[in-house]
């Protein structure tokens, strides 16, 4: 008897064991599958050939930004982030680089918010941040390149920009610098394009879907359920059954109606409020850019690369909203004060936009050099000398 109940044992032992190492294995398979698939995931950048690259960028040099593109899936690679909900990852490329600190350097020179002196931070989307271009080649590093070449040479402009940042996430953004002791001399908001891809009231994130699955399964979930949210092969079948929470974080939606296109100018409206009284508050300057989009003014014929309405996807919505904000702003129900309307501008005869959406090395200058103009005009300057 004891004998068979040592067989028994045994064999159950044995058979326990071979599940685990069985389970482990394909743990660990799904999460190599699920970061080659991540790793592999599309561009930002559609794939182009050098002629479309060299019309695109205006550039002989199509290698380069061959290869920004191929670095590009890392400007969509986010963490986890208190209040705002995700931040950038911290990542150091050839062209593509976030900092520990949470901002895209210019590498023009060396950054360090600790350092003291003027300071300009730029909050905004991934046009802000600036997808399908260089470090160098972003709308804040043409803001600090026009600031030096202006006589500013002492003032650091630091990119907060972060991937479908809409205007509620970047005053909260700013609000946790503020909190933790760090204030700028000048506060820039880059928006319009992201508001009206998120037209959703309340605010929702491209990280809702995933923080309310997460959440759920602590809350409400049995313990399996919740160890099966976590496991890589679970992930891996949801991915394969057409989830795309699993590997795409950005959940827009279309505006349905005049109501839903209002209560997104009503929200974007508001946020420029708030900030403008911290500002007045706690003592910084502040300038809220109305930015261009392809949707409005802008005429798509010109385009290198033609551009569908279909792949504009939920950016389409801009279509609408911009010419309610333009009419508001003209009967003078819309924030004015502090705001830099560039709804309108684009390159006299340089390719305006990379993408469907993200604008070209010239564009990101022009778009610098007139909010560094703002900054000037304004008598920044003579106000914060020492």
């Amino acid at each position: 008897m004891i004998g068979l109940f040592k067989r028994v044992f045994n064999a159950a032992a044995v058979l326990l064991l071979n599940v685990v190492v069985m389970i482990a294995a394909a743990e660990w398979g799904a999460k190599a599958v699920l970061k080659m698939a991540r790793d592999a995931r599309p561009a930002y950048m559609p794939t182009y050939t050098d002629a479309e690259y060299s019309k695109l960028y205006d550039t002989d040099d199509a290698a380069k930004y061959r290869e920004i593109s191929a670095e590009g899936w890392r400007m969509g690679d986010t963490i986890y982030s208190p209040f705002v909900e995700y931040r950038m990852t911290p990542y150091q490329g050839r062209h593509f680089t976030i900092t520990e600190q949470g901002f895209r350097p210019n590498d023009l020179a060396p950054q360090d918010l600790a350092r003291p002196g003027r300071k300009v931070f730029v909050f905004g989307g991934s046009t802000t941040m600036g997808s399908g271009v260089a470090n160098s080649e972003t709308i804040p590093a043409a803001v600090e390149r026009a600031l030096q070449a202006a006589g500013l040479t002492d003032v650091q402009v630091f990119n907060f920009g972060v991937v479908s940042y809409f205007s509620t996430q970047e005053r909260i953004a700013l609000e946790r610098l503020l909190t933790a002791g760090i204030k700028p001399d000048v506060a820039v908001f880059i928006d319009g394009l992201n508001d009206f891809y998120y037209c959703t009231i309340p605010d929702q994130s491209s990280w809702n879907e995933r923080l309310v699955q997460l959440t759920s399964a602590r809350s409400r979930q049995p313990l399996m359920l919740e160890i099966a949210n976590r496991s890589n092969v679970v992930q891996l079948a949801r991915h394969l059954g057409g989830d795309k929470s699993v590997m795409v974080r950005e959940w827009g939606s279309f505006c349905q109606s005049d109501a839903d296109v209002a209560g997104v100018v009503q929200r974007l409206d508001t946020n420029r409020r708030i900030l403008d009284g911290m500002a007045e508050r706690l003592g910084f300057e502040l300038i809220f850019v109305q930015q261009p989009v392809p949707t409005y003014h802008y005429d798509n014929a010109k385009r290198v690369v033609p551009v569908t309405d279909e792949m504009l996807g939920y950016h389409a919505n801009a279509r609408r909203g911009y010419p309610m904000m333009a009419a508001m702003r003209d009967m003078g129900s819309l924030w004015t004060r502090n705001l830099l309307w560039l709804a309108e501008l684009e390159p006299a005869s340089a390719n305006a936009y990379v993408d469907m959406v993200h604008y070209s090395p010239a564009f990101n200058d022009i778009i610098g050099r007139a909010i560094a103009d703002e900054i000037v005009k304004r008598g920044i300057k003579e106000r914060q000398k020492p």
